[in-house]
């Protein structure tokens, strides 16, 4: 069985960075990011990637007017209270022109016109599945209204990422009722697996981006109760300024476990948030078409296919 290479992006503007940081320290990031679509998706069509661009529910609608009408009944409870979005929108504009963080129908148009790229879900809202307070109840809610705007818009979402690729068993069966066939689960590693204290995960998760701490990072995808688990293998970390001088590092490992999976017939999951690149755009694009032309090389070697997450799960069940 030939190697696959799974792309995924998490498509949220600035919904995924609300309780992170002031839109004034990210606007440029974001903004960066809506530029930098267009763009991306010629390097796809260039090198033939097909990718899935998961979308919060949020940025379908052409204003705040349209959007409400999805707006589901329960919405999330969250403890934190900083957490829900839905407050966000008195403080924002109404439409795409006046709130470009924050809408995004001209781009989800634009993906979706171009050739071997899937529109998918991230949530309606950014659903946190994992916080306390909200319910499995005001889950299912959230993801019935992200199937409801994406349909109004001509689109059947069959493939999901959860924010922070937070999910549950739960979860997952409320996903396959609703109609979903794949999701993207968190890495299944020793790191994510055994480290629970917040500051120590995040500097394993760092360093392993630059040496191997938890392997090649490839598998066999299954099937759980209906749904397909195509559970991410590497994200592609944007270029840190202080740690430029492990760039090498960092290429050299996800090309290793590109190979790897080529090699052995596994599924290789890159993925990455568009305003991951949104500044310093020049030299990620550089870097993500090394690793695209690497792809072809794997490609040509080994037979290597790169799909995005419908068509995985589609060509599986069959």
């Amino acid at each position: 069985m030939a190697g696959t290479l799974l792309v995924s992006l998490d498509f949220e503007l600035f919904w995924g960075m609300l309780d992170q940081c002031a839109l004034e320290d990210y606007q440029a990031n974001v903004l960066g990011g809506r530029a930098a679509i267009p763009r991306l998706l010629e390097l796809f069509r260039k090198y033939d990637i097909h990718a899935t661009w998961a979308a919060v529910g949020f940025l379908f609608a052409e204003n705040h007017q349209e959007l409400m009408r999805y707006f589901p009944t329960e919405t999330p409870s969250y403890v934190q209270k900083n957490l829900s979005p839905y407050d966000w929108f008195e403080k924002i504009g109404e439409d795409e022109v006046s709130a470009p963080c924050f809408y995004g129908s001209s781009l989800v148009r634009l993906v979706s016109q171009t050739p071997g790229q899937e529109i998918g879900s991230h949530s309606f809202c950014h659903y946190y599945c994992r916080e306390q307070g909200q319910t499995v109840e005001q889950f299912e809610a959230d993801m019935r209204a992200a199937k409801a705007i994406g349909s109004a818009k001509g689109y059947d979402l069959t493939s999901v990422i959860l924010p922070r690729n937070q999910c549950e068993p739960e979860y997952t069966e409320v996903l396959r009722k609703v109609g979903f066939t794949a999701y993207r689960d968190e890495e299944n590693d020793w790191i994510h697996e055994k480290i629970k204290f917040r500051p120590l995960l995040r500097a394993l998760r760092l360093l392993d981006v630059y040496l191997p701490l938890t392997g090649q990072g490839g598998y066999v995808p299954r099937c759980e109760n209906g749904i397909w688990n195509l559970a991410g293998s590497r994200m592609y970390k944007p270029i840190f300024p202080k740690l430029e001088f492990l760039e090498g590092l960092k290429m050299r490992r996800i090309k290793g476990q590109m190979r790897h999976a080529a090699k052995h017939g596994l599924t290789f999951h890159l993925w990455w948030h568009p305003h991951n690149i949104g500044v310093r755009t020049g030299a990620h694009f550089r870097q993500l078409e090394e690793l695209f032309r690497y792809y072809t090389q794997l490609k040509e070697e080994y037979g290597m296919q790169c799909l995005n997450m419908g068509e995985a799960a589609a060509s599986w069940n069959n």
